[in-house]
């Protein structure tokens, strides 16, 4: 058990970028549930206008996030994660001054550019670099330690508002990524790195580990390359809609759904330790499990979560359940994201690849928080969350397909 968490040295290094990791997603990402109320209450602005803002970001976020990506590939991801939080606590600060609607776009078109660098697909990347054949392993570890992001988030965001207006939450989120994100990426991914590139398949196994070794080959051939990718790109693209849609819409909707706001609350506070037991049993015993296992498992447990709320009654025990499973797929999601370019498509160029994949998914990400709404509105929750059933199992079907692409390589 011990050598699961030993990460060959790096294990301080992964926690303090996991640490940055939940300080980052929980300012850029996990926020706006609540404090967009409140915008919206205090400027009088449409409830479509407020969330358009963390659309433009999420556009940016993928136009970007290839030359992101390159960056670190280049350079490792030191400057490109320290460059990207610091302007993206610089877009928080002209967020908590903005009165005119021109520099509320323009605080999360800044925010959506430092995001491209700052969060997951960077971090990554970065640990490519690092963690060499037990890539793996590490981001498992990052992902683990990140997975509080919203739980830590929600309780904190919404005590401080007991103090403070959503101004002031900005404002205070910018100065946590600065004061406390920025130098817990210098520690993490300082040089020298450690020379893991050097340690032997033989060398990875005697410790114990129930991780994999992965060795940056692609699985997948010339021939089913192109194929592969899209793919790949569709899984996450349909999945990353529904994710996008549920972070912002989630406890109005079951509150609309006939949940009691202390249930709503439950199975949204749920989401985060469940993405963390899930990845805790994955690095537990993951030796067991291909990466295309590991991407099954995560498509087929998302529509079955979603459809939980259709089909129980709306009470804290289906909140429960919702949120166990729910986070679970979005916990293992996150870990197949990172492992399963670099070992199909090969660790060369991973970054830049990770971030041309990773641009539909942000494309879909950037539209879901306002179809949904519209749906709802013009629908009821009911048929909305149908819909997103729907898109949860194209998303399992494109990885069965892929699953077949992978096999055919052999």
């Amino acid at each position: 058990m011990r050598a699961i968490f030993s990460f060959h040295g790096l294990g301080p290094r992964i926690t303090a970028l996991g640490v940055a990791q939940i300080i980052n997603w929980g300012a850029l990402y996990y926020t706006l549930a609540l404090i967009g109320p409140k915008i919206i209450a205090e400027t009088d602005w449409s409830e479509g206008f407020v969330y358009s803002g963390f659309a433009i970001a999420t556009l940016l976020m993928g136009v970007f996030g290839p030359l992101s990506g390159r960056f670190v590939d280049r350079h490792g991801g030191l400057p490109v994660m320290l460059v990207g939080t610091l302007i993206s606590a610089s877009g928080m600060i002209i967020l908590s001054l903005a009165h005119q609607t021109y520099m509320y776009l323009l605080a999360w078109g800044v925010m959506g550019l430092g995001m491209s660098a700052c969060l997951y697909d960077s971090s990554f990347a970065s640990l490519t670099h690092l963690a060499g054949p037990t890539t793996r392993r590490a981001i498992s570890g990052l992902t683990l330690v990140a997975g509080f992001s919203s739980t830590f988030t929600w309780p904190i965001t919404s005590s401080l508002l007991s103090y403070t207006d959503w101004r002031g939450i900005c404002f205070i989120d910018a100065a946590v990524m600065i004061c406390v994100s920025g130098p817990l990426i210098v520690f993490a991914l300082r040089k020298p790195y450690p020379l893991l590139t050097s340690i032997t398949d033989n060398d990875l196994r005697d410790d114990e580990t129930d991780l994999p070794v992965m060795t940056g080959v692609a699985q997948v051939s010339k021939d089913n390359l192109l194929k592969a990718m899209i793919l790949f790109a569709l899984i996450f693209a349909a999945q990353g809609f529904v994710l996008n849609a549920m972070s912002i819409h989630v406890l109005s909707l079951f509150e609309t759904l006939g949940m009691s706001a202390g249930a709503a609350m439950l199975a949204g506070a749920l989401i985060g330790p469940s993405q963390v037991a899930a990845r805790l049993i994955e690095l537990m015993f993951g030796r067991a499990l291909s990466v295309m296992g590991l991407g099954l498992i995560t498509m087929g447990l998302f529509p079955v979560a979603l459809t939980i709320p259709l089909i129980l009654p709306p009470t804290l025990v289906t909140a429960f359940i919702f949120g166990l499973v729910y986070g679970a797929s979005a916990g293992l999601s996150t870990i197949a994201r990172g492992v399963m370019p670099y070992e199909l498509f090969g660790a060369e160029g991973y970054g830049r690849r990770l971030g041309f994949l990773s641009a539909p998914a942000l494309l879909a990400k950037a539209f879901a928080p306002a179809t949904i709404a519209i749906v709802i509105d013009a629908k009821g929750p009911v048929v909305a969350l149908i819909c997103c059933v729907a898109i949860a199992i194209l998303a399992l079907s494109a990885t069965y397909a892929l699953d077949r692409t992978v096999r055919a390589s052999r």
